[in-house]
């Protein structure tokens, strides 16, 4: 069985809007809004105009409020976006517009939005988890402290790990395969943020083009690798190309 919500867009946004419960509850509403902005356009738009026009309209115009939506929401929350990633949130815009052209939904709003509530609820209890082990506090509110805590739980290593976790949960509540989906979409666009290390020695640019392309072609290294693994089927696909993102990362990040 399909899936029936944007997993790429809610992987991305995992990565991204992870760190607190505040930023995960708000920021899943907006993906999931984003999501049915995109298949209600759609089927306004396809009856009226061509394919190659209609597919133009979608990821535009979803990738357009999805990032206004977040601009303006977080700004309300006074945490607003800086801008790599207030960029990114256009990327998952476009990531529920491609969603959406594919088909797999065809209006069926009730499924979009129960399979969504599950993905939103494990990325809102992840975010919980790694925001108290990071700093002891819950919603930006201070309630343990203890030595076991550490910061490093907030690091970009842990985002995908959580991403990869939120997804491998939701498929297996679904009863359902995360195989086919198209991790590339969700972890290049992180990797271009988040760089797991700095090189210095080269000058500015060339450090960040190998921060970049090193998580890249690691990445790409056991995707490869991870087809002929076997795993339960909840895992399989994006699910554990997330997984494997975050702990690329923690190795990067010794270095």
């Amino acid at each position: 069985m399909k899936l029936k919500y944007p997993a790429e867009a809610f992987a991305l946004g995992i990565i991204l809007f992870s760190a607190g419960m505040k930023e995960a509850f708000a920021a899943g509403i907006l993906v999931i809004l984003s999501a049915v902005f995109a298949e209600f356009l759609k089927n306004l738009l396809e009856a009226s105009i061509p394919e190659w026009s209609l597919r133009l309209c979608v990821g535009i115009g979803t990738g357009a409020v999805c990032s206004s939506v977040f601009l303006i929401g977080f700004a309300a929350l006074g945490a607003p976006l800086e801008t790599g990633t207030w960029i990114l949130t256009f990327v998952i815009g476009v990531l529920c517009a491609c969603f959406s052209l594919t088909g797999d939904l065809d209006a069926e709003y009730g499924d979009l939005f129960w399979e969504s509530s599950i993905a939103w609820g494990f990325w809102i209890l992840l975010a919980i988890v790694r925001e108290f082990f990071s700093g002891g506090a819950i919603f930006g509110n201070t309630v343990f402290q203890a030595s076991f805590q550490s910061s490093a739980i907030a690091e970009p290593a842990f985002a995908f790990l959580a991403a990869g976790l939120a997804l491998a949960f939701t498929n297996g509540v679904l009863k359902k395969s995360g195989a086919g989906g198209r991790s590339l979409l969700a972890a290049v666009p992180a990797f271009f943020l988040l760089h797991p290390f700095t090189v210095r020695i080269f000058g500015q640019a060339a450090g960040i083009l190998i921060s970049i392309a090193v998580p890249v072609l690691m990445f790409l290294s056991v995707k490869q690798t991870l087809k002929f693994s076997r795993m339960g089927k909840a895992y399989k696909g994006l699910p554990a190309d997330m997984l494997a993102a975050g702990f690329i990362y923690m190795i990067l990040n010794i270095y």
